[in-house]
């Protein structure tokens, strides 16, 4: 077999694999049983390759509880059939116990297409334990259509004579979307992530404008790094975790724009884990590494 045999050969194999995967992401609510009637805010985000499903779930987005799963599972092309179940936490704003969390459990029929996008149907939900706790229903849609939505309204509102450039950039909807789309630290506010290294890669930068913000960052409280001016270049910065370490970021200043914002990577050989914080002068909000 000669050289361009092979490079066919490849290329095709290549683009079937791709053409087999797909992906896919849906934003809609969780619906609870009970007569409180709670509702919750989900994003699932998956790709399928021959049947097996992996990706992960958000729940009540830009909440205090907001939770990152871990989902697998399987889909039958000939019966429709979609199954998925969370089964571990990445990260939680949330106080409770890992123990405590109710894991969404899903199995309906339902038909990937682009004409098609929505994804509904009942879940029941189940304890770390395989115990049950509360039920409900999943109603999603496919982020293709709310995207278009959400431009469609943004155009209309950057149009509008009634509105000044000040209320414009307040509900620039598409802003608001890519804002549930990032995980964002504010005051006071703090993210527990499950992790299994005994090290972390803490890398910190500026994406934005950069306006002179000025931050701290503690450890255990001990002060690891000091009036750090935050700058497009990423400063990377090796800790060692023990069974529970704690990341503060302090906002020294705001800059010249408010308020103080900073991007921050969480990384080991396996994980990452990207977030932004956004605090005014001497606001404070802080990350849990819990070693499993």
């Amino acid at each position: 077999m000669n050289f361009r045999k092979i490079f066919l050969t490849f290329f095709l194999v290549f683009n079937l694999t791709l053409l087999s995967q797909n992906s896919y992401e849906y934003f809609g609510i969780l619906k609870l049983n009970g007569d409180d009637k709670t509702v919750i805010t989900y994003r699932l985000i998956f790709k399928e390759f021959n049947g097996q499903i992996n990706g992960y779930s958000i729940t009540d987005l830009g909440g205090n509880h907001e939770t990152k799963n871990i989902i697998f599972g399987n889909y039958d092309k000939k019966s429709k059939i979609l199954n998925f179940k969370e089964t571990d936490i990445l990260y939680t704003k949330s106080t409770f116990d890992e123990n405590a969390f109710c894991f969404v459990n899903f199995s309906n029929k339902i038909k990937f297409s682009t004409l098609q996008n929505k994804l509904e149907g009942n879940f029941e939900g189940l304890y770390k334990n395989k115990k049950k706790c509360i039920n409900g229903t999943i109603s999603l849609v496919g982020s293709e259509k709310i995207n278009k939505l959400v431009n469609r309204v943004n155009n209309k509102i950057q149009k509008s004579k009634k509105l000044d450039v000040k209320s414009k950039d307040k509900f620039n909807t598409v802003k608001m979307m890519d804002s549930l789309k990032m995980n964002n630290l504010t005051s006071n506010q703090n993210l527990n992530i499950f992790w299994e290294s005994d090290e972390v890669n803490l890398e910190v930068w500026d994406n934005g404008k950069i306006d002179d913000d000025k931050i701290n960052i503690y450890v255990n409280d001990k002060l690891l790094l000091s009036n750090y001016s935050v700058v497009s270049s990423k400063k990377l910065i090796n800790i060692k975790i023990t069974e529970k370490s704690i990341i503060k970021i302090e906002a020294v200043n705001e800059g010249s724009i408010s308020p103080n914002t900073a991007r921050i990577l969480l990384s080991d050989n396996k994980r990452t884990f990207e977030l932004t914080s956004n605090l005014k002068k001497l606001e404070t909000s802080s990350i849990t590494i819990l070693k499993k």
